[in-house]
């Protein structure tokens, strides 16, 4: 599945209407008529009675034809019209007509009004909010705020049309205030703004619907993310020879942990043992092996000269280099601590080490202030931070990362050639050709120390398998994620531990192989 921002999702109804002859009267009675015909599905009973608020715009329209779809069904639909019904122009003003001609009435909302608004709540069973729709680009304010509140309070079932009011379409960032739906039916596309908290909490349920847009749309006029979900998993997962042995997965070089830090360590190289890689070896300073040789039974460890120090130092940089040589990919990061030395043979190995390499929490750190040798390295390799590692990288606080992820995420990637995991809520991969990939899995459990770690190993452990660079992260970003949600079901979002995730990780494959794995994001036509 595509999404698409507010201003290409402009395009592609542009398109439909003038090349493909699609006229906006009929797109309009496609996404009405079926948002009706789902939403009576789910949340319409006999006697229902439905309160619609409608805008000026295109929105409004769709509201309209809701509302008349609910009255010829014997439904109690009233509308409330935030504007003068002189205002309405085009397919809008047509199907507040055509719902006016069914016995609908209409009460245009000014202060006399709004104590009828308030009542007409509490006597309705569904709200339909039609308000704004995508393209709402400046802070809600006024009579509009003042009814989004009134809907919020209501305790009500909220239907939004295409967007909840008040959510940024492209950012997902509320404009002042916004609706929180029950469930949003969004036309032809999903939106950004749909997909990134804290817009996607506001949408609640996400169902697609197609309004007939021109099949070819995507590729005259582009998308601008990719949604991962099953399907295009199972698109690219490897089948595993019966004849195949360890040396068939790969060999993963793990560097990691300092004093106090090898439980990441730990976890990272476990996880890329355990998503399939043949084997793994972590380099551990050595005053820190003798622990981990008690913690880690299958994976190997390799204690480099420390000088009793715990950490990785320039004396041992040659050591590391010869070891890794030979090996299929090369983690760091995890636990590694900003020693000084350390974040020097970081950047050394970066730049010597013709390798795949995933670069996580302190080796990320190593480069604040050396990001031109990221893009010197020409070198295949996954940045994987979290907002604040990146901010260090783009000296951009993590509000604003987190303000506009889709652009400061493909920024790096045109700065630095590199691939990028930008964890959060909700993960998004940008690989080196331009693309942007965004993973639904996941909650609030992943919220918690050690699970990054986990994700690290698993892009790791799939490169050393085979997989390429966008392939391994969105595979182990998806099953990351999917593991902790699966944790949820059976638990809370609360008591789960990074290596919690490890142990659903089997699940997670099988169900996703089998294709009995959950939808994120709904499509009906």
């Amino acid at each position: 599945m595509k999404a698409l921002s507010p201003e290409r999702m402009a395009k592609y109804d542009e398109y439909a209407i003038r090349v493909w002859g699609i006229p906006s009267a009929v797109l309009m009675e496609n996404a009405g008529r079926t948002t009706y015909r789902l939403a009576k599905e789910r949340y319409l009973i006999p006697g229902s009675r439905l309160t619609v608020f409608c805008g000026r715009g295109n929105n409004g329209g769709d509201g309209f034809v809701i509302a008349r779809y609910a009255l010829r069904d014997g439904f109690s639909a009233r509308a409330f019209l935030l504007c003068k019904t002189s205002d309405l122009k085009g397919d809008t003003a047509l199907n507040m007509g055509l719902f006016e001609s069914l016995g609908g009435v209409i009460t245009e909302i000014d202060d006399a009004s709004f104590p009828l608004a308030k009542a007409s709540l509490k006597e309705t069973d569904v709200i339909v909010d039609a308000i704004f729709g995508t393209g709402l680009s400046k802070p809600v304010s006024g009579f509009e705020g003042r009814i989004i509140e009134l809907i919020n309070h209501s305790g009500k079932t909220v239907i939004a049309v295409d967007i909840p009011s008040g959510v940024d379409g492209r950012t997902g960032v509320p404009l002042g205030t916004a609706v929180k739906a029950t469930h949003t039916y969004t036309y032809g596309y999903p939106k950004l703004g749909q997909l990134f908290y804290p817009g996607a909490y506001h949408a609640g349920g996400l169902t697609v619907i197609d309004i007939s847009l021109p099949p070819h749309g995507e590729t005259v006029l582009g998308v601008d993310a990719n949604i991962v979900d099953g399907e295009l998993i199972r698109g690219f997962l490897k089948d595993r020879m019966p004849w195949a042995h360890k040396g068939t997965f790969g060999h993963v070089a793990v560097i990691a942990g300092s004093p106090g830090k090898t439980g990441a360590a730990y976890m990272a190289s476990l996880a890329a043992l355990k998503i399939g890689a043949g084997l793994v070896t972590l380099l551990i300073p050595q005053a820190l092996n003798a622990v981990m040789e008690v913690k880690l039974t299958e994976v190997m460890t390799y204690p480099v000269a420390d000088g009793g120090s715990g950490y990785f130092v320039l004396s041992s940089y040659d050591e590391i280099l010869e070891f890794i040589s030979d090996k299929d990919v090369v983690v760091m990061g995890p636990g590694l601590s900003q020693h000084e030395e350390t974040q020097e043979i970081v950047r050394r190995l970066f730049a010597k080490t013709d390798k795949p390499f995933v670069i996580d929490a302190d080796a990320i750190n190593a480069f604040a202030g050396h990001t031109d040798l990221i893009a010197e390295a020409k070198r295949s390799a996954v940045f994987t931070p979290h907002p604040g590692e990146l901010g260090r990288l783009m000296k951009l606080s993590p509000m604003e990362i987190n303000a506009d992820r889709m652009s400061v995420g493909k920024g790096f990637v045109e700065k630095t050639e590199m691939n990028l995991v930008l964890k959060g809520a909700r993960t998004i991969i940008f690989d080196n050709q331009g693309e942007a990939f965004i993973i639904p899995p996941g909650n609030p459990a992943l919220a918690k120390g050690g699970s990054g770690d986990i994700l690290t190993g698993f892009i790791g452990g799939l490169l050393a398998q085979g997989y390429s660079m966008t392939e391994a992260s969105i595979l182990g970003a998806y099953l990351h994620g999917y593991a902790a949600d699966n944790f949820v079901e059976e638990s809370t979002d609360m008591d789960l531990l990074a290596g919690d995730l490890l142990v659903e990780t089997g699940r997670v494959l099988r169900e996703i192989k089998r294709g009995t794995d959950r939808v994120y994001i709904e499509k009906s036509l």
